[in-house]
């Protein structure tokens, strides 16, 4: 498996808070079948800074470690959207996932339709593949969940959280996942780890999960074959 949105790396956000978590983090990965692992530290004016000199030594601290558990460590980051995304992500302030072009972006409950479709349009005019995270979580996709198809008319792609699925999230969140599922609107599952207590991996599971209620192809397409499409893109 590979899991595309994760908080494994300490002290740069509300994250793993140090290396034992972030260690400990990795090893649970590993124990559950997961081989790479795009880290995404929130980015989000006036809550996260994304500090980038941190991320990127806490990110060269737990690579060896991680290769050792046979799990492949990315960059990345969870932008909560704002006017300057495209500012950032063009002049290197923060990664895009894996460094290619695709981008996870994140939004505030409330937003409207209108905001997600607008950054997504204009992310993909300038060359970017929007990832809308844990997409189950936002109202206006909560109350309809038929309208997430709209931002993938719009060139969005969908990641719904394994937490989501298995209901560990409330009860908002496991019905608008499972409408996106039965309408065949997910793109990726992963697992939005953020420590070892309530926001832990639970992909394994999830796994399982999606197997048996959708099948070995759609399991396989959600947590391998579609994160893998990212990595491919990385130049070798």
């Amino acid at each position: 498996m590979i899991d595309i949105h994760c908080h494994v790396l300490y002290g740069v956000d509300d994250g793993a808070p140090d290396a034992e978590t972030s260690r400990h983090m990795i090893d649970r990965m590993a124990q559950s079948g997961i081989t790479a692992v795009i880290a995404t530290p929130h980015f989000r004016h006036h809550m996260f800074s994304y500090p980038s000199g941190q991320i990127r030594d806490a990110l060269d601290k737990l690579r060896p470690y991680a290769a050792q558990k046979g799990i492949t460590l990315y960059p990345g980051c969870e932008y909560h959207v704002s006017h300057d995304i495209f500012d950032h992500l063009e002049n290197g302030r923060v990664h895009s996932m894996a460094d290619t072009s695709y981008v996870l972006t994140e939004y505030s409950f409330s937003d409207s339709l209108d905001r997600i479709l607008n950054y997504t349009q204009e992310l993909v005019m300038r060359g970017w593949k929007p990832v809308i995270a844990h997409a189950e979580r936002y109202e206006v996709f909560q109350r309809s969940p038929r309208l997430a198809a709209e931002a993938v008319d719009a060139g969005a792609q969908i990641q719904v959280n394994a937490d989501s699925i298995l209901g560990l999230e409330g009860r908002g969140t496991k019905k608008a996942s499972k409408k996106f599922l039965d309408l065949d609107l997910v793109d990726y599952i992963a697992s939005d780890a953020h420590n070892l207590s309530d926001r832990s991996s639970h992909m394994e599971e999830c796994f399982v999960y999606i197997r048996k209620k959708y099948g070995e192809d759609s399991a396989r397409a959600l947590f391998e074959n579609n994160p893998r499409r990212i990595l491919d893109e990385i130049p070798v």
